[in-house]
């Protein structure tokens, strides 16, 4: 049985989220360079509020307040998505694996979540299959054009995963949650695969090797 406290933490966490990727997205279409490019973001926003709000709903059906539940990941994440940098290949990769990790937390919470929750997960995982076709498409594109494009991404992807350890430093007693939630092995191999998979999507290759047997006390492999 699912523990409905760590859930309810979880499903806070991811809550959250939605919303900064709503708060994005209309920055995004309000600094959009052409229409269509204006187009698309406000369809993304569109669609991370109804994220957000179906999160917000399946909190309520858990009888939890939202707001509460996600008060403890709001530190940890604005820190994240605080970050600005000159350099337009590191804001697009900060951008696409931050928003890929989000991505890969839904295909595991499909698995661990009540059904009602999991049907929910099902239409975001739709909406967001596009979105992340989309911005792979842009970052390829992107790399290709700039100088030493696929190197810069490489060094941008080191910064964004130190920048995501160094943001959460204050938050990490909420995100034992996730691991109370059940499935924890299957949690880390899907963010790490999914990491892997995005950065060789874009012409970068992992940026370590095979994933390891044992992190920690948790058997990865077999």
């Amino acid at each position: 049985m699912t523990d409905t406290t760590a859930m309810i933490q979880v499903l806070g966490a991811i809550a959250y989220g939605e919303r900064k990727a709503y708060e994005n997205a209309k920055v995004d279409a309000d600094t959009a360079p052409t229409e269509e490019a204006r187009r698309w973001a406000r369809q993304v926003a569109a669609e991370e509020l109804r994220h957000h709000k179906g999160f917000v709903k399946r909190l309520e059906a858990l009888g939890a307040d939202p707001e509460r539940a996600m008060a403890p990941y709001q530190t940890s994440l604005d820190t994240y998505h605080a970050h600005s940098s000159d350099d337009e290949i590191e804001e697009a990769v900060f951008a696409y694996l931050g928003e890929g990790i989000a991505d890969d937390l839904l295909q595991w919470l499909r698995k661990v979540a009540d059904a009602d929750t999991a049907a929910f997960v099902d239409t975001v995982i739709e909406d967001e299959v596009g979105h992340e076709a989309a911005a792979t498409e842009a970052l390829r594109a992107l790399l290709e054009q700039a100088p030493d494009g696929r190197a810069r991404a490489a060094r941008a992807a080191r910064v964004m995963h130190l920048h995501m350890l160094w943001s959460g430093r204050h938050g990490a007693a909420p995100l034992i949650a996730f691991l109370r939630v059940g499935r924890p092995v299957e949690l880390l191999r899907v963010i790490i695969a999914g990491q892997s998979r995005r950065l060789t999507a874009i012409g970068v290759g992992p940026l370590w090797g095979a994933l390891p047997d044992r992190i920690g006390p948790l058997k990865l492999a077999g």
